[in-house]
């Protein structure tokens, strides 16, 4: 808990050497671009248009999702409080030692004591799967907080499970293709990026995809500069439309889609100012087999690009490269004729 930002770092003092990436790790931004704005009650239109911003983007952001305001409005402000707990009581997050995977509280990442650079960020993670067991593990203070997110998170699965199945129907797969071990597992991780004193030096995030089928993000509804897409080459800031989600294509998608649909490479910057943000990220189960979607592979004549492997496989050899797609591959051999894009 010592290494916790959001206790210890005084928004003034130096920056600590551990926290700052070297420059090749953090180049600058390019520009900016508009990342596609989706309407999900556009029946005849939401599944072309996500179709699109996916090939283009690899992410898109959502409207008219279904998820009350007050919903959002109300996790988001649990979220920030427990950050703005005393040491003591966000201590009391990782206390029960043989469920402290189900939900815990840390700094930078799991790694944080072997990792030769730290992210300048906090951490919550709840796993939600399944909800009813999970949630008598999140934390108790706030007082709503259980039950304030577990509202959130069961609209956000509903949410998740809306937009893949239009994927399902723009890939070519039959209705209901995710409903099964592909998308049984939901982590729900807060990531609270305190107020940097230099955000040139550090990195909230650096830059990679992530690892599950698609991850489901809000950001706090401030103009606070973060997300940041690597398109093209170069990277590109873009910004966000108010009770929006922002849904971000992951590996497995990309593996089951047969590289037809690409994972989002992306990162977060720092900013003098604090920033808050959810994301939901719905994954395969542990033991789930991810491969190619045979029938893909049928309608096209197509051979297939990956390998068939357990998801918590991949997962281990994912945490260990933080990110990096390319050295995934060569570490655990992935690919067959062609691989994750970077």
């Amino acid at each position: 808990m010592a290494n916790l930002l959001s206790s210890c770092i005084i928004v003034n003092s130096e920056i600590p050497q551990s926290y700052i990436f070297p420059p090749q790790r953090r180049p600058p931004l390019s520009g900016k671009i508009d990342v596609p704005i989706i309407d999900l009650q556009d029946e005849m239109n939401s599944t072309k248009n996500i179709m699109k911003a996916i090939q283009d983007f690899g992410l898109f952001q959502v409207i008219n999702h279904g998820v009350p305001k007050n919903v959002t409005d109300e996790a988001l402000k649990v979220f920030m409080e427990v950050f703005e707990l005393v040491p003591e009581e966000k201590s009391k997050i990782n206390m029960i030692e043989d469920k402290k995977e189900i939900c815990r509280i840390y700094s930078s990442s799991y790694n944080f004591d072997h990792e030769k650079f730290h992210y300048w960020r906090d951490v919550l993670k709840h796993h939600c799967s399944p909800l009813h067991e999970c949630i008598k593990f999140w934390p108790k203070n706030p007082e709503n907080y259980r039950e304030t997110v577990g509202v959130y998170v069961t609209a956000l699965k509903e949410v998740g499970s809306r937009i893949l199945e239009k994927i399902s129907e723009g890939i070519g797969l039959e209705k209901g293709y995710f409903k099964n071990e592909l998308s049984q597992d939901n982590i729900l991780t807060v990531n609270h990026y305190p107020p940097c004193p230099d955000p040139s030096l550090t990195l909230g995030l650096t830059k990679h995809s992530d690892p599950n089928l698609i991850t489901i993000l809000q950001a706090l509804p401030v103009d606070v500069p973060g997300l940041e897409l690597f398109k093209d080459e170069q990277w590109l800031s873009f910004s966000t439309v108010p009770h929006a989600f922002i849904i971000f294509v992951g590996n497995q998608l990309e593996v089951v889609s047969n590289g037809k649909l690409k994972a989002a490479v992306h990162r977060v910057s720092n900013a003098i100012e604090a920033r808050t943000s959810a994301a939901f990220f719905i994954n395969p189960s542990y033991e789930c087999i991810v491969e190619p979607a045979k029938e893909l592979l049928q309608q096209h004549n197509n051979p297939p690009l990956y390998k068939a492997f357990k998801y918590k496989d991949f997962f281990k050899v994912y945490t260990s490269h933080d990110g990096e797609r390319h050295a995934i591959l060569e570490d655990f051999g992935f690919k067959i004729t062609s691989g994750f894009s970077a």
